[in-house]
């Protein structure tokens, strides 16, 4: 009859505290929600001896500013950042890589970019742009441009007011999916080596358009709509520059002779042919300077081998006269001055003094005793 009281009593307090970890773990949750995970904050990571803070898919709504100032590598991607202010990187003017794919970016602030002066990479993939800052192209060091999955409409206006040559020495561009209908004017692209402009509806692309690509070895024409005879005439005129191209399409790869039969009706583009002479002639001229120098560097290099060598030749025979020399005036100091014999007087039987040397003055000495 006891048993049952006090099970009961245990089924109480067993009761009671599942009641006390859920009203905790509801606590918990409620003031997380308060604060917007505000505990999650940025991880520090290192590659290749750099200093980088991985920021990514913490729901920020904007650039945290309690990083440390020399960062070289953001990754701030997967975010719900809307707005770019100029003080969103004015702590972070080092940093080389910056990573701003899938926000809601839809403002950019002018001179957010401007003095990134060191950036080499910037990905603002899959955002909300509809268009790209002019600023960015003036980075000298800037390589790689990632504007993919981005509505640029108003790109094509701005960029009549893009100053050029640009400064930025671009190597990879991709404009994936940028509802483009011709390829943007950037003037001429001596470095460009890696265009990607998948998933595009190009009406009105032409050969001359890649004309200021001089140094185009790799084109991503993937579900990309070009008109038959216009893909195919683009692709003849690419392999021959020895750029892979890469396009499911068939039609692009077949004969295109049908297609120049009717020349007329093509309209003239802008930029035209004399722009890629133009890019030819900057690599050109970058590469005789780059020859000139290497032959200066080699020529330099042997100049300061031939006086370090000269430099150990000189020692060498310095060192040699000055020990022909030494041993010179040792041998001169030995005849001039010879060992000094001592002469020791010793009375003779006839009473005459005799000299006698100090080799024999031990003998000397034991003959008086």
């Amino acid at each position: 009859m006891m048993i049952q009281p006090m099970l009961a009593g245990k089924r109480v307090l067993l009761a009671l505290g599942a009641l006390a970890t859920l009203t905790l773990s509801y606590a918990d949750g409620f003031a997380a929600g308060l604060t917007g995970d505000q505990t999650q904050r940025c991880t520090q990571e290192r590659y290749q001896k750099m200093v980088g803070y991985n920021c990514a898919d913490l729901k920020l709504k904007e650039i945290p500013q309690y990083l440390k100032s020399g960062l070289l590598i953001l990754d701030v991607s997967f975010n719900r950042i809307r707005d770019l202010k100029r003080q969103s990187f004015s702590r972070y003017t080092d940093v080389k890589y910056l990573y701003l794919f899938e926000n809601m970016i839809q403002n950019i602030e002018e001179g957010t970019f401007s003095e990134l002066t060191n950036l080499e990479a910037l990905d603002l993939s899959n955002n909300a742009l509809r268009t790209i800052p002019l600023e960015i192209f003036r980075l000298s060091l800037l390589r790689n441009l990632y504007v993919a999955y981005n509505k640029l409409e108003d790109l094509e206006e701005d960029l009549l007011q893009l100053q050029k040559p640009i400064e930025a020495p671009l190597q990879i561009l991709s404009l994936a999916e940028c509802w483009l209908e011709r390829l943007p004017n950037f003037g001429i692209l001596p470095d460009l080596w890696q265009l990607n402009i998948s998933s595009n509806p190009m009406k009105d692309l032409t050969i001359d358009q890649f004309a200021p690509m001089c140094n185009l070895r790799s084109l991503d024409l993937n579900a990309t709509r070009i008109p038959q005879c216009a893909c195919q005439t683009i692709t003849a005129e690419l392999s021959t520059r020895r750029t892979v191209i890469y396009n499911s399409h068939p039609n692009c790869f077949a004969e295109h002779t049908a297609c120049n039969q009717d020349t007329s009706t093509v309209p003239p583009t802008s930029p035209g042919p004399d722009e890629y002479q133009q890019c030819m002639d900057v690599r050109y001229a970058r590469q005789q300077d780059s020859e000139a120098k290497t032959a200066w560097f080699k020529i330099s290099l042997g100049v300061i081998a031939c006086i370090v060598l000269f430099s150990i030749i000189l020692c060498y025979i310095h060192r040699r006269n000055a020990r022909n020399m030494k041993d010179h005036r040792k041998k001169h100091n030995t005849i001039k001055n010879p060992t000094p014999i001592n002469r020791i007087m010793v009375p003779s039987e006839d009473d005459t003094p005799k000299v006698v040397e100090n080799g024999n003055r031990d003998k000397l000495i034991n003959d008086c005793d």
